[in-house]
């Protein structure tokens, strides 16, 4: 891959202001950030976690609910299948020069270590998650990463834009049944969405590594991705239809953007029957740092 932010245009001025507005600002975090903040909702010392670290992170019930606790800060545990998502996870830590096959082993070790345990011991499977990395990779990266955002976050700011750009009931009702892609008011409220998340600046472009952490499938920072990106930039020049032939023509194969949007729209409408897609059930209590969720 040639680069993860991909020009659009030269950058000849700082980025306009309502550009830098957007959700994305506070979602910088380190996972001394995350391990820090976890110390103090679990109420650990710092003399203890200067222990913790010098003795490896030995397998102790609080040094479980700690890691537990950090993989959910990053937004980095994934609830349906109780382990770490690994596009997210592996930003942290250092990439190992001396076993060019880490990656390789440390999917052996989730195989082999967390796999083969109960998904209701979720402690237990991110202690032995974060416990592959830690042997497995060089070391905890200092760097501050992009936090993705979760599900919710992601519905509630299509809402968001959905009430910006003001769309009919007869656009919301294509929404939540899926026909967007050739809805008028849909490049507005597509153009809202991914400034609004930071995933794109027009004097920039899309930032690829952040849909990839978003959404983790590999084909965002493909090449084949780029120069389809580099294609359509040179076809278009104005905003929203630049942004919306880069989503539709690019990217929206790789993400969930229908299923997302149907939800958003759904929940504007009320639920109704024309949508078919029954009310979300109440959220479980979470970060579940403790113990398992209900």
């Amino acid at each position: 891959m040639r680069g993860g932010l991909l020009l659009l245009l030269p950058l000849l001025a700082l980025q306009s202001s309502f550009a830098l507005k957007n959700l994305e600002e506070p979602r910088w975090k380190s996972f001394l950030d995350a391990k820090l903040e976890c110390a103090d909702y679990l109420f650990i010392t710092g003399e203890t976690l200067d222990r913790y670290e010098s003795n490896g992170y030995p397998d102790e019930p609080s040094v479980r609910k700690l890691l537990n606790c950090i993989a959910v800060n990053l937004n980095a545990w994934d609830e349906e299948h109780q382990r770490v998502k690994d596009f997210v996870f592996n930003q942290y830590f250092v990439p190992n020069t001396v076993d060019c096959l880490y990656k390789l082993h440390t999917q052996q070790c989730l195989a082999q270590n967390v796999d083969t345990l109960d998904k209701r011991d979720r402690l237990g499977r991110a202690y032995h998650s974060f416990k592959c990395y830690y042997k497995h990779y060089a070391g905890i990266k200092n760097e501050v990463k992009w936090v993705p955002y979760h599900y919710s976050e992601v519905v509630q700011t299509l809402e968001d834009c959905m009430y910006i750009t003001n769309p009919s009931k007869c656009d919301l009702l294509q929404y939540c049944q899926g026909q967007f892609t050739a809805n008028p008011n849909y490049p507005n409220m597509a153009y809202c969405f991914f400034v609004r998340t930071g995933f794109y600046n027009r004097s920039i472009g899309f930032d690829l590594n952040k849909l990839y952490v978003q959404f983790g499938d590999d084909d965002l920072i493909d090449d084949d991705t780029e120069e389809c990106i580099t294609g359509i930039v040179d076809q278009y020049c104005k905003e929203p239809e630049r942004l919306v032939h880069l989503v539709l023509d690019c990217l929206v194969q790789y993400f969930p953007a229908a299923v997302s949007i149907a939800e958003a729209a759904n929940n504007i409408l009320g639920n109704p029957p024309e949508c078919g897609i029954p009310p979300s059930p109440p959220p479980k209590t979470q970060p579940c740092y403790n113990a398992p969720c209900p």
